[in-house]
């Protein structure tokens, strides 16, 4: 697997895991690494309708193949025993402190690999202790990007967001080296999903089908 990084989020979001594949005693790269793929396929299974708290609802909605163009694929990157602690996912952020990163009890980092292998998209599925962190967290990407230096970011106008969650915002910018991002931000009740990706169609496509799933997750389950 090739990984072409995406700078988007200074230590953010889940480019840590890109390229961890595993290698043989050869020293040939395997297609991917083993909790990987069962991570990848527990994610794919998992049914938004039968969620039973926020960390099974995130599960449920973090970004699938399905979501992706024809020949794409995703590597799934789980945390390691789970812990958040020095596993950030929105710190970082043109400097922006966030509180709501305080408040995550489980993530689902996923990266979406085009038909060459490339990482075209990074993702997130957070879970929170409460809806009131979710909607935090969307509050201070807000503020965060209003603070981004204009010299390493022009804005752009964005996507529209027809189709995903009533609680979204969606970034366009181009970052100083010419590269064009964007970023989409959804959350109901305490989980949240949060895609970067270079092809806006691409982008909003995936952000639609994530929100169809959103929309499925129990209220109960997600502190409504």
């Amino acid at each position: 697997m090739r990984c072409r990084l995406l700078v988007a989020f200074a230590a953010a979001v889940v480019l840590a895991g890109c390229g961890a594949s595993s290698s043989t005693s050869s020293g040939a790269a395997t297609s991917e690494p083993g909790p990987a793929e069962a991570e990848a396929s527990r994610e794919a299974a998992a049914d938004p309708a039968a969620a039973t708290d926020p960390q099974s609802g995130a599960l449920s909605v973090a970004l699938r193949a399905a979501d992706l163009p024809a020949g794409w694929s995703v590597q799934a990157n789980p945390v390691p025993d789970g812990d958040l602690s020095d596993n950030p996912s929105l710190a970082g952020i043109c400097g922006f402190s966030f509180t709501s990163e305080a408040h995550r009890v489980a993530k689902f980092p996923v990266v979406g690999l085009d038909g060459s292998g490339a990482a075209q998209m990074t993702s997130e599925s957070i879970a929170y202790d409460g809806p009131d962190a979710a909607s935090t967290a969307v509050q201070e990407l807000v503020q965060a990007f209003s603070g981004c230096p204009a010299d390493q970011y022009t804005f752009q106008q964005p996507p529209a967001a027809d189709g995903l969650a009533e609680n979204s915002v969606v970034f366009q910018y181009q970052l100083a080296g010419g590269v064009v991002q964007v970023v989409i931000a959804q959350a109901r009740g305490a989980v949240l999903s949060v895609l970067i990706g270079e092809d806006p169609a691409v982008a909003t496509a995936a952000g639609r089908s994530i929100a169809t799933r959103l929309a499925a997750l129990p209220p109960a389950a997600i502190g409504l």
